[in-house]
């Protein structure tokens, strides 16, 4: 029998149907950083399984998750068209794209489940709904066009009790583990409702029990783990970090006089707050994300890098630091987004750079961002669509970055001959919890994000951004260190707790110990088995329905 043709013990209205997808965009957006309602997330999905269950046809099922998806949206990236700032028309262009099309690419992964529910029944469909939508999450964080940044497991940043399970799992899992909840909730209240269920009967108590399993299991669990975690040995790296707070919009534009007095004037503030940090006496002094705003490495500007130099060796304090960097191509060997030098056949690629700069050694090695936001720092694949390139060009000019392919190790000096070793992020990497895994499998001791998060105003974007620091401190059990031009700048213990953070939107400056760690966790070690492990079993069961529904085609033909 299908679901369909049981009783229906709810309305069937249009616009009853149409205010559960509402809602359960609401819940699912209103679990997401800055909120601190993440436990929505554990019952947002219940009124769209009851939509999922009840519709019967492809459009239908369509709509609703297309209003659902798109309540989400609107809940959570409204910031990214920077509509509080309203500076930059294509910003606010692809800001509205992000909200009202990236909805789409769920759909697929919504509709394939609903066909596995009609051929295999509603359990194998529910089940086939978490599979399917964790396995978009993974393949979403893979390739040039990836946004991982509405991860499920993402909304849970906040509970740091919980998410300490990702450790094993990473966030995947613990998108997982919320769709589970979901759908156990969702068979409770629909058995009871057809009355399928009595309130004190076997089913119910195992399905209530199982609940408290999922949600306070976890609970319990991490707070053993953060007690134990919390106990630190070893020696400690004093990070000093700066926080100046320049106006981005400012910072890049203006006129060829006035932009060059910006970027002059920026690295002289940078310098006088190093010297006042320095008299903390840190291992290490943290810059933001192309706080260095103009080309320092090129020969023109070699008496600012001597200036830099003289700083770091006078004061015996290595620096590290963004900036942008450039290479040099011919006509034969130059990337899709090289610029042609005027009057030459010489191309120029900048990239987003972040560079140590130590006591007596040579300025480098530069980490170049390899991850870059999609159409607001590169064209996603712009080898192939490089017509988009000079159209789509933010009015600052900054969105023709060039791709990275590097992930750098750096060793720091510390006292008594030792030393210790970590890696630099520029602020969208840290978003993706395999490429940060691969810094930490390589050796890296703890981890520093630089960023500038001052584009979208006082909105949720750069809660949501530091908030990924605690979940990839918790992935990699690592120190994290985030730097940032106008906040937010913290720093976040191996539990995800954070401490020291700043304002945003105020010139700060602090200081803090962390402690390098050398240990891998199981998610180091073996990456996203659980993500893939969804996927391959994603592919099995739209296998049976496939074979399910040849099955009912011959049944078909052998009756006629």
């Amino acid at each position: 029998m299908t679901v369909q043709s049981r009783a229906n013990p709810f309305q069937e209205r249009t616009l009853f149907r149409f205010c559960l997808a509402i809602i359960s965009g609401l819940l699912l957006g209103f679990s997401f950083p800055p909120s601190p309602f993440y436990s929505l997330a554990y019952v947002a999905f219940i009124p769209m399984f009851y939509l999922f269950a009840y519709s019967g046809s492809y459009n239908r099922i369509a709509k609703y998750s297309y209003l659902f998806l798109l309540v989400f949206h609107l809940l959570t990236v409204y910031w990214t068209g920077g509509y509080s700032v309203g500076k930059d028309l294509w910003m606010m262009i692809a800001g509205a794209a992000v909200v009202f099309i990236h909805p789409t690419l769920f759909l697929p992964f919504i509709l394939i489940p609903f066909f596995i529910r009609k051929r295999l029944g509603l359990i194998p469909g529910l089940i086939a709904f978490a599979l399917f939508w964790t396995s978009f999450e993974y393949l979403h964080s893979l390739g040039e066009y990836s946004f991982p940044w509405l991860t499920v497991g993402n909304s849970q940043a906040y509970d740091i009790n919980r998410i300490q399970i990702i450790e094993y799992s990473s966030i995947y899992g613990l998108t997982l583990l919320i769709f589970a909840f979901n759908i156990l909730a969702f068979l409770l209240l629909w058995k009871m409702a057809m009355g399928q269920w009595k309130l004190r009967s076997l089913p119910v108590t195992a399905v209530l029990i199982l609940l408290m399993i999922i949600y306070i299991g976890p609970a319990l669990y991490g707070k053993w783990i953060i007690k134990k975690e919390s106990i630190e040995s070893g020696k400690s790296v004093c990070v000093g970090v700066i926080q100046p707070n320049f106006d981005p919009w400012d910072k890049w534009g203006g006129g060829a006089r006035e932009k060059y007095n910006s970027y002059f004037y920026q690295f002289d503030t940078y310098i006088d707050e190093t010297h006042i940090l320095a008299r903390y006496k840190p291992d290490i002094i943290l810059w933001p994300e192309t706080a260095i705003p103009f080309h320092i490495l090129l020969p023109r500007y070699a008496t600012y890098l001597s200036t830099l130099q003289l700083l770091v060796d006078t004061l015996q304090l290595p620096i590290f630091t963004g900036l942008p960097t450039i290479e040099y191509f011919d006509s034969l060997h130059a990337p899709a987004t090289a610029q042609r030098i005027s009057g030459t056949e010489i191309f120029a690629e900048s990239y987003n750079s972040a560079i140590f700069i130590q006591p007596k050694c040579i300025p480098g090695p530069i980490h170049r961002k390899s991850i870059l936001v999609p159409f607001a720092e590169r064209i996603p694949y712009a080898q192939v669509f490089r017509f988009l390139i000079e159209p789509l060009k933010w009015n600052v000019g900054i969105s023709s970055w060039g791709k990275g392919e590097d992930t750098m190790i750096y060793v720091i000096p510390l006292k008594e001959r030792s030393a210790s070793r970590f890696s630099g992020m520029v602020c969208y990497e840290s978003a993706y919890p395999n490429y940060v895994r691969e810094f930490v499998k390589r050796g890296a001791e703890f981890l520093v994000v630089l960023t500038n998060d001052s584009w979208w105003g006082n909105t949720s974007g750069a809660y949501q951004h530091a908030s990924f620091a605690s979940l990839r401190a918790v992935e990699t059990r690592r120190w994290v260190v985030q730097c940032a031009n106008g906040g937010i700048s913290m720093i976040v213990d191996p539990t995800g707790t954070v401490h020291s953070a700043t304002s945003l939107y105020s010139k700060t400056r602090f200081i803090g110990d962390i402690f390098p760690r050398s240990e891998k966790t199981v998610y180091v070690k073996y990456g996203d088995f659980v993500a893939q492990f969804c996927l391959v079993i994603s592919v099995m069961l739209f296998i049976s329905a496939v074979m399910q529904k040849k099955k009912e085609r011959r049944a078909s033909n052998d009756l006629d």
